[in-house]
């Protein structure tokens, strides 16, 4: 384990989670892609990021009229 496709790539996602942390799975694939070139699926970097203890905050949407609960 830890010597996957994505293991060289760790440090450049990272950084560009460190700098836009609401970056999506497709926009690092894309920028992984164009930068150091391999392509690779979203759920590969997903798993990598997962085992990396990243985590996501999942947002709850309310109508624009709805009252807020307390």
């Amino acid at each position: 384990r830890g010597q996957g496709k994505l293991a060289p790539h760790q440090a450049f996602l990272e950084d560009l989670i460190a700098q836009d942390p609401a970056i999506t799975l497709y926009e690092l694939r894309d920028a992984l892609a164009d930068a150091e070139g391999p392509r690779v699926h979203h759920s590969s970097i997903a798993n990598l990021l997962s085992r990396l203890g990243f985590t996501y905050k999942k947002s709850r949407w309310l109508p624009p009229n709805a009252a807020v609960p307390r």
